[in-house]
């Protein structure tokens, strides 16, 4: 059993209101300074701030994916402080309405990606650099141990290379996980939940297998990559792809014939619909499950991220970081689409780089992490800390 190190909170607890009032940012400074997870029965200052629109806590180093629990009224937080191959990643539970930090636990692995099952009480976490999962209770955070998916290999340097481990679904119903890896070609693998085992490794003819959603009365699961296919339709009982969907741009499945990237991927279950951003081209693509038409394309901008659907205000969420390598000091926005007309409702600035997102299951409240920028960045600060935004929709 891995040693796991639970920390309350303590001490100040870095928050501000976002865009808000002065005297509201003063009772954010006020509860920000409590202890423990007492918060929910805290004072008027606590109430003000859950009744904010926008809320940002700046309070975490490296931060990535975000999960929520809204049986027990709280979030979920992924954190990699330091891509050292010996450093630790933390998870971190947060009052969902107040952001106040209630729990930090420390995984021997770094943690990225996030996927909970609310019906065991199991967090799985995505150690993305090694390749594995770390499975925590996420009731009382105790780490319960990990699970190997990917196998190293020597490369022709001779220095060993870890296949990564990127999205990570899970199936309820069957107690089963959903990880991608984007390699060449890229890699889906299903592990059985209650034996902590791999039931199947799916290799894909394409290339960067990265994002993924799971179709629960379908029992389909559709990833998102690069090549020729952009998207895959995936039996989990057989662990066979069915489907594929394409946008006829790409020549073939490497990275100079590959014209996209999906990078991230979200569905509409009752409208059978697919939704992707396309981190190549800046754009969402919208796809009928049925047909597999292309329905849309809407413009996002540069370093088009993740994409979220909320069927309660038929709206779509996405991400883009404003930045590439030819353009390293833009600065990204949350962009909100109509699920009916595709068009652009509204664009939110939250600087610098806005990263993950996650949709309450009641549709009235949208999470999204948000990322420092980098030293070659105008706005880089040596301490600087990284966010996560809660945005009230109703």
């Amino acid at each position: 059993m891995s040693r796991m190190r639970i920390r309350p909170a303590t001490g100040p607890v870095r928050q501000r209101a976002w865009r808000l009032c002065a005297t509201l940012a003063a009772a954010l400074a006020l509860v920000a300074c409590q202890s423990g997870p007492s918060l929910h029965a805290a004072s008027s200052g606590a109430a003000a701030i859950g009744a904010a629109p926008v809320l940002r806590q700046d309070a975490f180093q490296g931060i990535y994916e975000v999960a929520v629990a809204p049986a027990t009224g709280t979030v979920f937080v992924a954190t990699a402080p330091s891509f050292d191959a010996a450093s630790p990643g933390y998870v971190h539970r947060l009052d969902a309405r107040t952001l106040q930090l209630l729990q930090t636990v420390q995984l021997p692995r770094r943690a990225f990606a996030l996927g909970l099952n609310s019906v065991t009480n199991t967090l799985y976490v995505g150690n993305t650099l090694d390749g594995s999962l770390t499975v925590v209770d996420a009731a009382s955070g105790a780490v319960r141990g990990q699970i190997q998916l990917g196998v190293a290999e020597k490369k022709a340097d001779g220095k060993e290379s870890m296949p990564h481990t990127r999205k990570v679904i899970v199936d309820e119903k069957h107690n089963r996980v959903f990880v991608t890896s984007p390699g060449q070609p890229g890699v889906v693998w299903i592990v059985d939940g209650a034996k902590g085992s791999l039931t199947h490794t799916i290799r894909s003819e394409g290339i960067w297998t990265a994002g993924a959603v799971y179709d629960a009365a379908a029992n389909r699961l559709y990833v998102s990559q690069g090549g020729v296919h952009e998207i895959l339709a995936i039996d989990p009982d057989a662990g066979q792809v069915v489907g594929r969907f394409s946008t006829g741009d790409s020549k073939g499945n490497t990275a100079q014939d590959s014209r996209h990237f999906f990078l991230n991927l979200a569905l509409d279950a009752r409208g059978q619909r697919l939704f992707s951003v396309d981190s190549n081209t800046g754009q969402l693509y919208v796809f009928d499950i049925a047909s597999g038409r292309q329905l849309a394309t809407v413009p996002l901008g540069t370093g088009a991220l993740d994409v979220a659907y909320n069927p309660q205000r038929n709206e779509i969420y996405a991400t883009n970081r404003g930045v590439s390598r030819e353009k390293p000091d833009g600065t990204g926005a949350l962009t909100v689409i109509d699920g009916a007309s595709y068009a652009v409702k509204r664009s939110i600035d939250l600087p610098v780089h806005p990263n993950s997102l996650a949709v309450t299951p009641d549709g009235d409240t949208l999470y999204v992490s948000v990322k420092a920028p980098r030293e070659k960045h105008q706005a880089f600060r040596k301490d600087g800390r990284e966010s996560l935004v809660r945005i009230d929709l109703r």
